[in-house]
């Protein structure tokens, strides 16, 4: 659950309003619109180097200007070239060279295994193990896409009605009536 709400108010205007949420996928609809939900393949693993939860972008959702890329090491935001290129290794051929996918992934490693003083706004990360990391990621991902990219997504995070409308029984379409399909099948088929 997060907890932590906010408001942008400019000129005694509210320019942006996010309540709070009850999951983090919530929070990346709230901050980068609903259609992001359908993109989104949760992508998460757990060894004793990282712990890495998350979301990542269905390929066929790849964009040469991605705007939604981010990336936490226990808590910070952080921006990583190398972590960058372990996700893009990942999606191998399944994104053209000049795309990118999305991506919100937060990893979780021991404080003493990573050093945030390489850069003045603390915003590049060095990391212990680099290669280790490298590859948990990039086999993190390839996991999440190999489970998730190809399965239709069933969103229940989000709020409201669905979008799609529902036919009711009986209804009387034009001159023919509409009625539900009938299913063969054999039951005792496993």
């Amino acid at each position: 659950r997060i907890s932590v709400e906010f408001r942008l108010i400019h000129n005694s205007k509210d320019v942006f309003h996010a309540q709070p949420a009850a999951t983090v996928k919530q929070r990346i609809t709230q901050l980068c619109g609903k259609e992001i939900a359908k993109d989104l393949i949760t992508a998460q693993t757990d060894t004793n180097i990282v712990k890495i939860q998350g979301f990542i972008g269905r390929p066929e959702f790849a964009r040469k200007s991605q705007p939604n890329q981010c990336l936490f090491v226990n808590g910070r935001f952080f921006k990583s070239p190398l972590l960058h290129k372990a996700i893009i290794k990942a999606y191998g051929n399944l994104i053209p060279d000049s795309t990118s996918p999305s991506y919100f992934l937060f990893l979780e490693l021991a404080p003493g295994s990573t050093d945030v003083n390489i850069h003045p706004s603390k915003t590049e990360i060095k990391f212990e193990d680099e290669g280790v990391i490298f590859e948990i990621v990039t086999a993190c991902v390839k996991e999440a896409i190999g489970e998730g990219s190809f399965v239709p997504s069933i969103d229940f995070d989000t709020e409201g009605a669905p979008e799609i409308p529902v036919l009711k029984t009986g209804f009387q379409g034009g001159t023919r009536h509409l009625t539900a399909p009938k299913i063969n099948y054999d039951p005792l088929f496993n």
